[in-house]
């Protein structure tokens, strides 16, 4: 147990938000891979991409330079679903 009472399984999950940088709703870290079913649920607030991991192009938003990258996290929002890294 660690000193803030949590378990090191419960502080190595990834089951972090952010708000989104565009219209700051709850986004979700992205998952690439085959992942159990037992691993989703201990995982609720991750969006699971399957196993092909592909580059994608976008503009950052402060700069307006294009930019390639696999994103890491997606908006939740159905209306933005912005995706970044």
């Amino acid at each position: 147990m660690n000193s803030d009472g949590t378990t090191a399984e419960q502080t190595t999950k990834r089951t972090a938000t952010r708000g989104c940088p565009i219209c700051g709703s709850e986004a979700w870290r992205i998952a690439y891979g085959m992942v159990m079913p037992s691993a989703r649920q201990a995982m609720p607030n991750t969006e699971f991409a399957g196993c092909v991991v592909v580059d994608e192009m976008r503009v950052y938003p402060a700069t307006g330079k294009v930019e390639f990258g696999t994103p890491e996290w997606a908006c939740q929002n159905p209306e933005c679903r912005h995706r970044w890294w």
